[in-house]
């Protein structure tokens, strides 16, 4: 996994369920962890991704039914922890940004190193 990644991902979700925590008071700490569930969520998913396209199959056929598979696997995990916060009666919205904040991230490093590739 990259480093980079990880650090950007954890200051966003800092960042955000902080400003989620003061503007929904009322649900504070709810929303703190919400907000974390989804950013540990999104690490483990990012770092999936990572593993299979290290591992991936050179044959195309197995290539495409290892990728196929491993997202299924990805999106189950992440349907199944939406699940059980809202049965903890976590709000899910605040998973959700807390999700974002690894997409965030990923695009965050991807513009950052294409400005520093070209210079």
């Amino acid at each position: 996994m990259n480093k980079k990644i990880v650090k950007y991902t954890l200051i966003f979700s800092l960042f955000c369920s902080l400003v989620c925590a003061v503007i929904f008071h009322s649900q504070m700490i709810q929303v703190f962890i919400a907000v974390w569930i989804g950013c540990l969520t999104g690490l483990v998913g990012y770092r999936k991704i990572v593993q299979m396209a290290l591992n991936i199959p050179t044959d195309e056929i197995a290539g495409k039914k290892t990728g196929i598979q491993e997202y299924m696997k990805r999106y189950l995990m992440y349907g199944l922890v939406l699940v059980i916060c809202q049965l903890m009666e976590l709000p899910i919205l605040a998973v959700f940004v807390g999700l974002m904040c690894n997409k965030g991230a990923i695009l965050l490093y991807a513009l950052k190193e294409k400005e520093d590739f070209h210079e």
